[in-house]
């Protein structure tokens, strides 16, 4: 008999074993993510697992989802649904358990989402998860089973598996091996550490500085008190550090899981943009994890078509490691379409007038 579990009652140490034993989980279903994912502002976690009686009390399904809500103005408007990982499966399933499994997941979503009167619900499929990466054949998008709307898009991944320090190199783009030359040559030094609670105060002053620069929003403390705690500690997460000379100028921070790692937050001083320390800390995160069992590197969600402004600065940067473009699959079910309308029309009024 199948059951849906809420994580809030379920153990530890059941769902991670699920996570580890699943092959479309990676790292966003893990428990410690999703615990520094409620440490967001305005964030409510959701998540449920599958729980299937019949086959040994087993968990065959995990689900990471949060309630966000809207900002302070535009509360009456209702939150939005997000799953980062989306609905994960186990695929070793006879098919039709498997078909029951996500009948009963898609009917979960909505019942949730009726009773939080959500606009929409946003689902996405980790790029890194190995029975997508490494599919023997194309695949469709795995949220078309849910009935929902395709948003894909993309991302930029390096293959480092097998490969020298020397081949890596000859992939970089002109532009990236530029940066890195110029930070050699102004002496900057880069380690990869394990994340401590002690690199906290550094990472989270340079995260204020980085936000402050950008005019974005600084996430709580919090959160990287997760990432700098409970994630570090599972061995999920290592920081590179950029230094030049005492002072640090850049940390980095890759999130690790199933061989495969993700470039994930970034803090930076000015001096790092002048010295080039982003180019060369990733770069050598690139060359240390080439010489363990990593060997997939995700850069970050491409924007291939982009032809000038912030998002071509972003796509040509992460492109310029060499990576190659693969499928970022999402999908989104709308519930209040006027309301999501008029939350659409107000965030188009507002990057216009960020933009003059």
């Amino acid at each position: 008999m199948l059951e849906v579990l809420n994580r809030q009652h379920c153990s530890k140490a059941l769902w991670n074993q699920a996570a580890d034993d699943i092959d479309n989980a990676w790292a966003w279903h893990r428990w410690e993510l999703l615990e520094a994912r409620s440490n967001w502002a305005r964030t409510n976690d959701l998540s449920f697992a599958i729980l299937d009686r019949q086959n040994g009390s087993k968990l065959v399904a995990l689900i990471p989802l949060v309630a966000v809500q809207p900002q302070r103005a535009q509360l009456l408007l209702g939150p939005h649904l997000e799953s980062t990982g989306g609905p994960a499966v186990n695929d070793k399933l006879p098919r039709r358990t498997q078909d029951k499994v996500r009948a009963l997941i898609a009917q979960e979503i909505k019942n949730l989402a009726l009773y939080a009167a959500a606009r929409r619900v946003d689902l996405s499929c980790p790029p890194l998860a190995p029975n997508l990466l490494l599919a023997s054949h194309p695949c469709p998008n795995p949220l078309c089973h849910f009935g929902y709307s395709d948003t894909s898009t993309q991302s930029w991944l390096v293959n480092i598996a097998g490969k020298s320090e020397s081949e890596i190199w000859s992939n970089l783009e002109h532009r990236c091996r530029k940066q890195i030359k110029k930070a050699e040559r102004n002496q900057l030094s880069a380690n990869l550490v394990e994340p401590a609670a002690s690199l906290l105060d550094h990472y989270y002053a340079l995260h204020l500085e980085t936000c402050s620069r950008n005019g974005i929003p600084p996430h709580p403390r919090g959160y990287f008190e997760s990432i700098f705690g409970e994630v570090a500690e599972a061995g999920l997460s290592k920081c590179c550090i950029v230094q030049n000379g005492p002072t640090i100028l850049a940390i980095h921070t890759f999130l690790l899981y199933k061989n495969k790692a993700l470039y994930w937050t970034t803090a930076g001083s000015n001096d790092a943009l002048k010295l080039c320390a982003n180019d060369f800390g990733i770069w050598h995160a690139i060359t240390e994890f080439s010489k363990s069992s990593i060997d997939y590197l995700e850069c970050g969600e491409a924007f291939p078509g982009a032809a000038d402004g912030k998002l071509k600065g972003l796509n040509d940067f992460k492109k310029s490691f060499g990576g190659t473009l693969y499928p970022y699959f999402r999908g989104q079910m709308i519930y209040r379409p006027v309301t999501e309308s008029l939350m659409n029309i107000a965030r188009y009024l507002r990057q216009g007038r960020t933009k003059k």
